[in-house]
């Protein structure tokens, strides 16, 4: 025969399990979501560098900054994910570093 306090302690302690758990599958949920933010925005980072290193090696290697972002490509190995980006590339001349502009496209 069981006394009524060992079943008020199993029963704590079924509880306290049961929030200890929940709060772990919370911090874990959290730091997922902290880490995929963290990706994020460092392919980001990742994607506009890529552009900006390319145009400049084309100056480098030419004397000139492509024309236009389709040219950029042409011209050298750029590998941008693009339905993931959208890349804006403006140029004013030639001899001056265009403006170049890396947004994550929605999904």
């Amino acid at each position: 025969m069981r006394r009524n306090g060992e079943g008020v302690r199993n029963w704590l302690a079924t509880l306290l399990s049961l929030l200890l758990f929940a709060a772990a599958a919370v911090w874990v949920a959290r730091t997922v979501d902290g880490a995929a933010a963290v990706s994020d925005r460092e392919g980001l980072r990742q994607a506009e560098l890529a552009v900006r290193q390319a145009a400049v090696s084309c100056y480098a290697l030419d004397g000139a900054y492509p024309a236009s972002y389709e040219d950029l490509k042409a011209r050298s190995a750029i590998a941008v994910d693009e339905e993931r980006y959208k890349v804006f590339y403006d140029i004013f001349a030639s001899n001056i570093m265009p403006d170049i502009t890396v947004v994550r496209r929605k999904p």
